[in-house]
């Protein structure tokens, strides 16, 4: 091989910023799914907590229809 031929950089020596960019937006969506997947989570257990309390303390649906249509009435106001 000539003295003047060198290979190029390795991707593992310095990593072109396309590279990085692509790594960070893989790392991202990774994150936002694992976000979603919480948050759901959390919401169907909100939703449990929510029908175990009804349950207990008697609130119809029609009583809790009620009260979201309240509040969103004073919401407009």
């Amino acid at each position: 091989m000539p003295a003047n031929a060198r290979p190029g950089p390795s991707i593992d020596d310095h990593e072109a910023p396309v590279v990085r960019a692509i790594h960070a937006t893989e790392r991202q969506a990774q994150r936002a799914r694992r976000a979603e997947i919480a948050r759901q989570r959390q919401r169907s257990a909100l939703v449990d907590l929510l029908a175990q309390t009804m349950e207990e303390l008697h609130i119809s649906m029609s009583e809790l229809n009620a009260a979201r249509r309240a509040r969103e009435e004073s919401k407009a106001k």
